[in-house]
């Protein structure tokens, strides 16, 4: 049976496609270098950072906000800052954009770091008291987010490592994301003057 094992195993590892293996080291990359960029970051180096770039600045701040909401800190200056540089309009929908780009890079991220590809595999790999969990009910997903400071990381994670679909928690995160957005650019929009 002992060389049945080995025989087992050299298929797994085979069958795991390039892209995988490069992502599950590339990601967690790149959220330590979110980490690390939120914690250099200021609103006011995000409006110099607007002025500099005029019209294209979201096309910089998005990628960069969803960077740092994927990484374990807060991002909500960004969403503060973009309620002070934009139309509220137009503020809400960049930072509703920034936390769902970073939610599915979080998702993804974990998904492709614990392995897990469907709710059988899950139950299987985590433990009893764990799988019994509601990961991937909506009240979860949507009630989850909304605590403040680790909400969103708390959701992506248990939903990510209990093989909830990708399809279910993006729909159940989009909607999530609402009311922080309105909020929070409506913060900014008040404390930086512009509405």
């Amino acid at each position: 049976m002992s060389p049945a094992d080995p025989a087992e195993e050299h298929p797994t590892g085979k069958s795991q496609p390039l892209w995988k293996r490069i992502f599950r080291v590339a990601l967690p990359i790149v959220l330590l270098v979110g980490c690390w960029f939120a914690f250099q970051t200021s609103g006011e180096d995000l409006r110099a950072m607007h002025q500099r770039l005029g019209w294209i600045a979201p096309v910089v701040t998005v990628p960069l906000h969803a960077v740092i909401a994927a990484a374990p800190v807060p991002s909500d200056v960004i969403v503060i800052a973009n309620g002070g540089l934009y139309p509220y309009h137009s503020a809400v929908f960049l930072g509703w954009l920034g936390w769902f780009l970073g939610s599915t890079l979080e998702f993804l991220t974990i998904r492709l770091l614990t392995g897990v590809e469907s709710a059988e595999d899950a139950r299987q790999k985590m433990p009893t008291w764990l799988s019994r969990w509601p990961a991937g009910s909506p009240w979860f997903l949507v009630l989850g987010r909304q605590i403040p400071g680790v909400g969103a990381h708390l959701t992506a994670g248990v939903a990510a490592a209990a093989g909830v679909s990708l399809k279910r928690y993006l729909l159940w995160t989009a909607v999530a994301i609402v009311p922080g957005a309105l909020l929070l650019s409506a913060i900014g929009a008040r404390l930086l003057g512009s509405a």
